[in-house]
């Protein structure tokens, strides 16, 4: 070696070349021993490189004489006129110098991820230059497990890059993040309105479907998935579904692209009221049942309501009992607003109408027999045929008193009734079952008088009276002011329901079905005055006769009465208060003056 160095006096001064510690300089390897390399560098001696200093990426590590190689001086022994090179550091040099370019250029890099750091992240070899990956900037599209990790080229953007503390830092995170940046640049440079573009459906949710149309996600609205109102996005969009939109606005500022499916074609609404006028008669499907209707589907997002009131000639409870959802049915239009876009639809008005001849085939007199359908607090309906129901008012139910008419009727109970009367205009027939029993009222009539005394049970307390049970069939109403010759504040501070107690009958109205009774003075009240025949007459119509033979003011039982009670004499209107009820005190003022029998 120091022979090679003495030779430096055969150089000129021109031809020896002078370098400096952390050049990077070109020579041939002229000399490959087990400990260093000689490379010839063009200086007045060959470049030291030793073996350990060899590139990380030679193949092999082996390295041939005359071979052309790369390196770094790294230190001069001015002395001996030696130059130590290595490889491997200019290897570095030359790497790094790439990747700070990318830093400062914002270019990504690719690296491969070797190793990981517990509780930290991984280590990065970029082309052999090691950097760190934080696990926060990991990225969510990659897996977190080393295993998965290891030896996969992932791309990054370098967050830190520091020489002089060999410190690099990189990030999968914030590729993505400048990706998908220069992904919708892309995007909103090439968007135009009414653009079409194919997409795919990436999420669904209550107002509307967020469709993926080339890495960026725009919204079609609920409302522009149809012509017609959406409450949600139908089923039929799932998540991954290809569909075709159609670019209604977009922000670039925002993010945001506004989308449409309805507008793909055109509005079903234009022009609708020419196709279904008035009084059309069309086919159409129905979609959905609900409360108050149907809605039947004419064409597509055309749907027109057929209300519960025109599904049905009757009165259906529920909408689902006449039609379910994907029956196809005949329907009239009855009117069509394009502005709204509303059509309103009848059904029954496609059948015949039967209330038109309801007058003749239910005569009044008539008996027929039918289902009762609804009953009420004022009666019970019933079914005669489909389309056709009456009203059996709860006065109409029995001769006797009725406190509901559930108590004797159910839903589903069929009857036979008698018809009362029919209005097909107002579309209301009146009914009766107590006209087909025999008639109590008739016989209690022919039984029973003015001043009879009763015996019979309590069988309802009122604020304002009692009701006592005469017969089977016929109750009577002690008032208030009618139960003690004392003051009292309600019936029940001196009656209960189910006690017998007797009273005396001194009112009897036939067109009403009522009876009157009096609990007071049972026994030895004032007789009525007498009055001219000629008066008494007029005041009672030449109807009022007492019995021949009966005592004015004796009281008598109903044993006693024959076939012609009912020609027994009434109580004189005269002598009656506002109530109806006889006003004893004008009795008592007028003396015993009596009625004389009429001949």
């Amino acid at each position: 070696m120091e022979q090679k160095i003495k030779m430096e006096d055969a150089f000129s001064e021109s031809d020896v070349k002078t370098y400096s510690r952390g050049d990077t300089i070109s020579g041939t390897v002229v000399q490959v021993s087990d400990n260093e390399i000689l490379v010839d560098i063009g200086y007045k001696s060959e470049g030291i490189l030793p073996v350990s200093e060899l590139s990380p990426f030679r193949p092999g590590g082996k390295i041939e004489q005359g071979e052309h190689i790369e390196v770094l001086v790294t230190y001069i022994d001015e002395e001996k006129g030696t130059v130590y090179a290595s490889e491997k550091q200019a290897e570095y040099e030359k790497r790094i110098d790439g990747l700070e370019a990318a830093y400062h250029e914002g270019h990504v890099v690719e690296g491969e991820i070797t190793s990981e750091v517990k509780g930290a992240g991984y280590h990065v070899n970029l082309d052999g230059i090691r950097a760190f990956l934080p696990g926060s900037h990991l990225g969510g599209d990659l897996p977190s497990s080393i295993d998965e990790l290891r030896g996969k080229r992932i791309q990054f953007k370098i967050l830190e890059l520091s020489r002089r503390d060999k410190n690099l830092v990189v990030s999968h995170k914030e590729f993505i993040k400048e990706r998908e940046r220069l992904r919708r640049k892309a995007l909103f440079d090439s968007l135009t309105p009414d653009q079409e573009l194919d997409g795919v459906v990436r999420s669904i949710v209550d107002f509307g479907l967020f469709v993926d149309i080339g890495g960026f996600e725009g919204l079609v609205h609920r409302s522009e998935i149809a012509w017609k109102d959406l409450p949600v996005p139908p089923a039929e969009y799932k998540i991954g579904s290809p569909v075709k939109v159609k670019v209604i606005d977009f922000d670039r500022e925002k993010g945001k692209v506004s989308l449409s499916i309805k507008r793909l074609r055109p509005n079903p609404w234009d022009g609708i009221s020419k196709r279904y006028s008035a009084g059309t008669q069309v086919d159409g499907k129905v979609v959905s049942v609900t409360d108050f209707g149907a809605f039947v589907e004419l064409e597509q997002d055309v749907e027109g309501l057929v209300h519960v009131s025109e599904l049905s000639w009757g009165h259906p409870e529920n909408p689902k009992d006449v039609v379910s959802e994907g029956d196809v049915v005949p329907v009239v239009v009855l009117s069509c607003d394009e502005d709204a876009h509303r059509i309103s639809l009848s059904l029954r008005r496609t059948q015949r109408d039967p209330w038109e001849d309801a007058e003749s085939k239910y005569p009044r007199g008539q008996v027929v027999a039918g289902v009762v359908t609804k009953i009420t607090d004022f009666g019970a309906f019933v079914k005669l045929e489909e389309g056709i129901e009456g009203l059996v008012h709860v006065s109409e139910i029995d001769w006797g008193h009725v406190n509901h008419p559930r108590d004797l009727l159910k839903e589903a109970d069929s009857v036979n009734v008698k018809v009362l009367g029919v209005d097909s205009r107002e579309r209301r027939i009146s009914l009766s079952i107590r006209e087909l029993k025999d008639n109590p009222w008739r016989r209690f009539v022919d039984r029973y008088a003015i001043d009879e005394i009763v015996e019979g049970e309590i069988t309802e307390i009122k604020d304002f009276g009692a009701f006592m049970k005469i017969t089977d069939d016929v109750d009577g109403l002690i008032h208030v002011s009618e139960i003690s010759n004392e003051r009292i504040a309600t019936p029940a501070d001196v009656l209960a329901v189910g006690s017998k107690v007797q009273a005396k009958i001194i009112g009897i109205n036939e067109e009403k079905h009522q009876v009157r009774l009096s609990m007071r003075n049972l026994f030895g009240p004032p007789e009525v005055p007498t009055v001219a025949d000629d008066e008494s007459d007029r005041d009672r119509g030449g109807k009022g006769r007492r019995r021949r033979g009966a005592t004015p003011g004796t009281p008598t039982t109903g044993k006693e009465r024959g076939p012609k009670a009912r020609d027994r004499e009434r109580v004189d209107r005269r002598f009656l208060d506002e109530s109806g009820h006889e006003s004893l005190s004008m009795r008592d003022l007028l003396g015993k003056a009596g009625i004389d029998d009429e001949s």
